[in-house]
């Protein structure tokens, strides 16, 4: 389904800016079980994604591995507070969040929101992360069901 892309960008614009951050970004895990950039709310989550994929870590990464949201709020810092090795080429971003994606019990892929920014999350930030992140998986499940869906009767 063409419309796919598009309607996936929307959403991640709109998660954005309902959380009052600079953008979303979305990572999925491939059939090598390898995280890959899908899409983002604008060029820095492109970048974003893509410097984490080639240098093979980064928040999202850390996020998979560990099956658990990752807060960081210089991405510029010393590791493990940060990850400078992805900072110098995910610029201008600072601070991300990366929330697991999981569906059925198993992680599908990583949502990332980020701020060009430093800056603190806080618990209130992770509850609303972690609340986009399922309605995340939620429209992921969404748009693989129309794609799947070859009769008429199956739209609204």
């Amino acid at each position: 389904m063409a419309q796919a892309p598009v309607v996936l960008e929307n959403v991640l614009v709109g998660m954005a800016d309902l959380f009052g951050v600079d953008g979303a970004a979305l990572m999925l895990l491939d059939g090598q079980d390898r995280l890959r950039a899908i899409g983002a709310s604008d060029d820095d989550g492109i970048a974003l994604e893509s410097a984490q994929e080639s240098v093979g870590d980064g928040p999202a990464i850390a996020s998979a591995v560990r099956g658990d949201l990752i807060a960081i709020n210089d991405l510029h810092a010393a590791t493990p507070l940060g990850f400078p090795h992805v900072a110098a080429h995910a610029m201008p971003v600072r601070a991300v969040m990366s929330v697991p994606l999981v569906e059925d019990a198993e992680l599908i892929g990583v949502l990332d929101f980020y701020a060009r920014i430093g800056r603190e999350w806080g618990p209130a930030a992770e509850q609303t992360g972690s609340c986009l992140g399922e309605l995340m998986v939620i429209v992921l499940r969404v748009l693989a069901e129309s794609r799947t869906d070859s009769s008429p009767s199956g739209q609204m």
